[in-house]
């Protein structure tokens, strides 16, 4: 979580969220992301930030299509593999 001093805006981040592969399509992702999405809007986050690499499909099915995380920017070359990423925020009411 991080906030601007001049406006102290909350902006929440997930920077890692991750399922054992033999664990994975059980909903524990969506359960994980959900409780940290609701404990940052407790704290009183205005919007959730998180990257996400543009290969991963089901990591953009997850965060766009399940949760309603919208895509802000094409980060290229972003990881040290030099894969692209995706950077998606979540707007919270």
């Amino acid at each position: 979580m991080s906030s601007d001093d001049n406006s102290k805006v909350c902006v929440g981040y997930i920077g890692m969220l991750a399922v054992e592969k033999t664990h994975r399509r059980s909903g524990i992702g969506t359960a994980l992301a959900q409780r940290a999405i609701y404990r940052m809007q407790q704290m009183g986050c205005q919007s959730i930030r998180l990257e996400t690499e543009v290969t991963n499909k089901g990591a953009i099915s997850l965060y766009e299509d399940r949760l309603g995380f919208l895509r802000e920017e094409l980060l290229v070359k972003y990881y040290l593999n030099w894969g692209d990423a995706y950077r998606l925020r979540l707007w919270l009411d």
